[in-house]
């Protein structure tokens, strides 16, 4: 059989695009519900500072236009925290479904001969797998695709639109 036949059709290969995908589903479907970022006005800060954490810079704004901006921009600043809780969750949960599936059935990643015996070859390629499908696909499938919001069901966006409303009318609240 040819070796690029034989590539293509192999476990490998069809896990880490079927993986991928399902990744990018996956956040995609935390992104749009569960991390709504709220729009800020043009100008919404007086002040600037740069700070440094370690190695990282970083500007802030020190001084807002209103109560209400500075709660909308801490907001925000939650949910890029938030943005990378997930994306080192997807990590994990790629890495762990990766794992598992060496130890259910090691032969589907590194041959019929193998059994594996030492755990540190398995836990290192499932590391390799779970950047691969955690990160890597889930960008390039960004990229290829349209946006979420053009072909997930509407269902989808009248969910964001009422937690976003939620957050609207809790901020508010705070900020009186």
């Amino acid at each position: 059989m040819n070796p690029l036949i034989k590539y293509v059709t192999s476990f490998k290969l069809l896990y880490m695009i079927g993986g991928g995908l399902f990744f990018y589903l996956l956040g995609v479907l935390f992104d749009f519900v569960f991390i709504p970022d709220l729009d800020l006005p043009e100008n919404f800060c007086h002040k600037w500072i740069e700070t440094r954490s370690g190695y990282q810079k970083r500007t802030e704004c020190v001084e807002f236009n209103s109560k209400l901006v500075e709660l909308k921009y801490r907001h925000n600043q939650k949910m890029g925290q938030r943005r990378a809780n997930k994306m080192i969750g997807l990590f994990i949960a790629a890495s762990i479904l990766t794992f598992l599936l060496m130890i259910l059935n090691p032969s589907l990643f590194f041959g019929s001969e193998v059994r594996i015996e030492n755990y540190t070859g398995a836990m290192a390629t499932a590391v390799f797998y779970g950047i691969t499908l955690g990160f890597i696909l889930p960008t390039i499938f960004q990229l290829i695709l349209p946006p979420p919001a053009d072909w997930l069901p509407l269902e989808f966006s009248e969910i964001r639109k009422s937690r976003i409303e939620f957050i609207l009318t809790e901020i508010k609240k705070k900020a009186e």
